[in-house]
């Protein structure tokens, strides 16, 4: 089974599809990648000018308010807020404090920090606004992971049903060639020993084994006029043969008949 050739054929198909399926969905994830990037930064962008705003409106305790009433409604994890006087101490938020790893100066950052007992990867933004005050806002990456194990599951799912789909085709192929074939094998066996009328049979789909059964049935049909044509030169070989043998017994017969009766006359 493993050298047949429709099996093999099948199997490269098979390969090539899942290499064609990983080269569509690397491009596909990367833009999947870049896209919940970029859509997540645009978030905390306005997530951030929102309490910068609270923040210029209503001063440090109008947005410390503010930010303890987004905490306790949110759902625990959900975002990362702290706002801090410009020595970096926690006036409020869910952070205990300004986390070591995240630089002093405003912008986009992700990195790891501690949130309750647990590391998180989180994507943050740092605005620093009139009078000192420093705003992180921030989200934990991890929200996104379960769509990220669904499209492995999808990919690895389409893998598997390709790989499936190609080899029952291939088996299903191969059954069908080697029935085709085995047909061949019996009417060139009959062939083989001397029925020359037999013929490979032929089909209406005109596909490549047709091709060749009409190519062969033409030589055959030609080794039979050839065979027939020296069958009719053989016979009429023996044919002169036996008459020319003939005609030399004939003469040879009479004379000795003819040598018997004289030497009866003399006796």
């Amino acid at each position: 089974m493993l050298r047949s050739s429709a099996l093999s054929l099948a199997l490269t198909y098979v390969a090539l599809g899942i290499v064609a399926l990983v080269l569509f969905a690397a491009p596909l994830w990367y833009a999947w990648q870049v896209t919940i990037q970029d859509s997540r930064t645009e978030l905390l962008q306005i997530d951030s000018q929102r309490l910068a705003e609270v923040l210029r409106r209503e001063g440090a305790q109008g947005a410390k308010a503010f930010i303890d009433a987004r905490v306790r409604m949110q759902i625990a994890g959900e975002r990362i807020l702290l706002l801090t006087d410009a020595s970096l101490h926690p006036l409020s938020g869910n952070l205990p404090a300004w986390p070591s790893n995240v630089p002093t100066e405003p912008g986009s950052y992700r990195v790891k920090i501690e949130l309750g007992d647990r590391g998180v990867q989180t994507a943050l933004v740092h605005v620093a606004t009139l009078g000192g005050y420093n705003l992180l806002v921030g989200r934990d990456n991890s929200l996104f992971a379960p769509l990220q194990t669904r499209f492995w599951y999808g990919l690895a799912a389409a893998v598997a049903v390709l790989s499936i789909a190609g080899l029952m085709i291939g088996l299903i192929t191969r059954r069908a060639l080697l029935t085709r074939i085995d047909s061949i094998r019996q009417t060139v066996s009959a062939i083989i020993h001397g029925d020359l009328k037999h013929r490979l049979a032929t089909h209406l789909n005109d596909d490549e084994l047709d091709t060749l059964s009409r190519t062969i049935n033409g030589m055959l049909e030609q080794i039979e006029l050839l065979v027939h044509g020296v069958r009719n030169v053989s016979n009429s070989i023996a044919h002169d043969l036996r008459t020319t043998v003939g005609r030399v017994a004939l003469p040879a017969r009479g004379t000795g008949a003819h040598s018997a009766a004289s030497r009866a006359g003399l006796r």
